[in-house]
């Protein structure tokens, strides 16, 4: 496979301006399902419900990934994952972790995410792109795609040092990785609903 790398512009990001907020002040929150919460450089921030098209590429890509996974490995969908920093606990869109996790009851730990999926929705490009790949890779989760949806893309990333570097930009309906583990992933239907809605349609020439 040709892959074609590019760090992650991180480096070049504002830096981070922590707030004081660490996981037991997230803990207190208590249980809310009307509101959903992330905690992310100690500010607990109310994420925006997410559009129609947002969830149902998020759940077929759970679904295309669950099909290839090896048998220990499950992906599951919108669960904290804490970090050995307390004042970061984000809720990926997707996440793969071992089956024992992710059947588990506890809460799960970044050590255990092999990795990390955020479909971008409006609003959350700049928290995508930028500040969570940051936060993931500081805390050591090896994979990490980025997902959009106009046009569909899924951009993977893999850690390097301490940082992500870009390997491939997907547009098509398979997606072929060597990490976390070999896998060849049929996007497909994620990808038609996207075109479905309006988008990742070709341009016509003028």
């Amino acid at each position: 496979m040709n892959f074609r790398r590019k760090q992650v512009q991180l480096m070049s990001a504002p830096a981070p301006a922590y707030g004081t907020a660490t996981i037991d002040d997230y803990d207190a929150l208590g249980e809310d399902t009307d509101i959903r919460h992330e905690l992310i450089d100690g500010h607990i921030i109310v994420c925006a419900s997410p559009v129609n098209l947002h969830n149902t590429v998020v759940f077929r890509l759970q679904v295309a990934l669950d099909r290839v996974l090896p048998e220990d490995f499950v992906v599951v969908s919108d669960v904290d994952v804490a970090m050995e920093d307390k004042r970061q606990c984000p809720r990926p869109d997707l996440i793969v972790v071992p089956r024992e996790v992710g059947e588990g009851y506890a809460r799960t730990q970044s050590d255990a995410v092999r990795l990390a999926v955020e479909v971008i929705s409006p609003g959350t490009g700049r928290l995508d792109r930028q500040t969570k790949p940051r936060i993931y890779a500081t805390a050591g989760i090896p994979s990490y795609w980025l997902v959009d949806l106009d046009p569909f893309t899924i951009v993977e990333h893999r850690r390097v040092g301490r940082w992500y570097e870009e390997v491939q930009r997907v547009t098509g309906d398979q997606i072929v990785v060597t990490e976390p583990f070999d896998l060849e992933v049929d996007v497909s239907a994620a990808r038609t609903a996207t075109i479905r809605a309006g988008l990742s349609r070709p341009r016509r020439r003028r």
